[in-house]
């Protein structure tokens, strides 16, 4: 019997809590997640759900209020080792607010090999020029500011400097979301392709559910600081257990009628209004579910097991299913209670 390998990055019951005007936000409230080597796993939910929260306590970068984290056993906190820091990089949305539109990129990719003591002095340019190439760029752009560069190639010269440290898992914060979509494609294959050449481990933000179906090997699906939904995609997108899953998946854009066939229906309404003026004790999904029970408003789901790693916190998931609100009033494009 082959023994199953062991995860990379494991986090179990992450919190983080903000006290804002003697009010308590939780941010993220009891996070579980287990990573594996050379896997990419796409952590997806509307804005503000707590994506880049659990991204800022992975890389360090603040403190959790609660919960564990480890790398390949090793405890990760907020006070680590340089050694072990550069094992964890990310690649943000946004390349012009990340390099420094003081240094030419040939500085920027030299700082993590001199930080990180990766290669001697003497070897930092051709080591430059070698992530330039690694990610598609020619060693012309080492004398270019990040000012002359365009979007596409700011975020390639984000990522060889992410690769600079040599790491082993990289955090992907709504990496293509400022590209243009032809430009975006390519910057995905680019993606896909160092990760199973470098045998990276990827961690995947983003909203775009569009992106994360072809990315990822699986989906951690966030509302309100936890997880609802965890799974492999294809599982996720072609039998989504929780509401909230299903709301997500229902606003996908699609080309042609055989997607908009198998696409989750959803007919009521996605504001987030409800939520915050009526706080559920349990399911926080519940003020905007249409098939909340008192059970839901009541009782924080538990994590349930659907068969092949696909686990959903939800009381009335989508085979077993229950009578909508009938004080839900549908309306063309969405409904309101």
């Amino acid at each position: 019997m082959s023994t199953p390998d062991p995860a990379i990055l494991e986090i179990s019951g992450l919190k983080k809590h903000f006290v804002l005007k003697g009010s308590v936000v939780r941010a993220l409230d009891g996070v579980d997640l287990s990573v594996k080597r050379g896997e990419c796993v796409g952590i997806v939910g509307e804005s503000g759900s707590g994506k880049t929260t659990l991204a800022r306590l992975i890389l360090g970068v603040a403190a959790a209020s609660d919960g564990d984290m480890t790398f390949q056993g090793e405890p990760l906190t907020i006070k680590r080792a340089r050694s072990l820091r550069r094992h964890i990089q990310v690649v943000q949305q946004n390349p012009l607010s990340t390099l420094n539109p003081k240094r030419t990129i040939r500085q920027a990719l030299e700082l993590p090999l001199r930080v990180h003591g990766i290669v001697p002095r003497r070897e930092r340019r051709n080591r430059a020029i070698e992530l330039l190439d690694t990610v598609g760029l020619t060693p012309e752009y080492l004398s270019r500011y990040p000012n002359a560069l365009s979007g596409g190639q700011r975020q390639r010269a984000a990522l060889a400097r992410a690769l600079a440290a040599e790491p082993d898992i990289i955090i992907l914060d709504e990496p293509t979301s400022a590209l243009d979509v032809s430009v975006q494609a390519r910057v995905l294959t680019l993606l896909d392709d160092l990760r199973k050449r470098l045998d990276l481990t990827y961690l995947f933000i983003t909203h775009d559910l569009s992106v994360i179906r072809n990315m990822a090997s699986r989906i951690a699906v966030m509302y309100r600081g936890r997880f609802v939904e965890t799974g492999p995609t294809k599982a996720v997108f072609s039998a989504p257990k929780h509401r909230y899953t299903t709301m997500l998946l229902s606003s996908v854009p699609v080309v042609t009628k055989a997607e908009e066939d198998i696409k989750p229906h959803w007919p009521w309404s996605r504001s987030t209004l409800e939520a915050e003026e009526r706080p559920s004790k349990g399911c926080a999904f519940a003020p905007r579910c249409p098939f909340a029970s008192d059970l839901c408003w009541s009782t924080v789901p538990p994590n349930r097991d659907f068969a092949d790693n696909h686990f959903a916190a939800c009381h009335h998931p989508n085979d077993e299913e229950p009578s909508p609100d009938t004080d839900a009033e549908t309306i063309e494009g969405g409904a309101t209670r």
